[in-house]
């Protein structure tokens, strides 16, 4: 009987900001492997017909439901998502550039400064649930 192939690969789209992160890749809760940056691409020969999916961070699992035909190569990319990291940095940026404007118009200290660091209020992590987008090829 012909095997189907599925390949697992890490995109590298999003470089040096997701070098430290790690997926956990689980086929039918039986074959898992870890993956990250270094460590970017796997390949599984699997039996025709439907399989179950599991890709993980730690922090949160999606599940894919896919169906091979006999020889048929299915490519999952795992697409790392920079949500949290660089909505931190813009509202950072946006805040430090508040305080250089205010201090360069009042040049001194008022409690109007404050105002900027209310924003660190509305952006909470667990707001961005998935940190990662898998994409395959049909």
């Amino acid at each position: 009987m012909n095997q189907s192939t599925i390949v697992f690969r890490m995109s590298k789209s999003s470089g040096i900001y997701n070098k430290s992160n790690r997926y956990v890749v689980r086929i039918d809760s039986k074959t898992e492997c870890e993956m990250n940056y270094s460590n970017n691409r796997k390949e599984y020969r699997v039996l025709p017909g439907k399989h179950t999916i599991e890709i993980g961070d730690g922090t949160s699992f999606q599940t894919e439901e896919i169906v091979l035909k006999a020889g048929e190569t299915k490519v999952l990319s795992i697409n790392p998502s920079l949500t949290y990291n660089l909505g931190f940095g813009i509202l950072t940026g946006m805040v430090v550039t508040g305080l250089v404007i205010q201090f360069a118009v009042l040049q001194k200290f008022s409690p109007v400064m404050i105002i900027p660091f209310m924003l660190y209020l509305f952006i909470k992590k667990r707001d961005f649930k998935n940190s990662f987008a898998i994409s395959y090829s049909k």
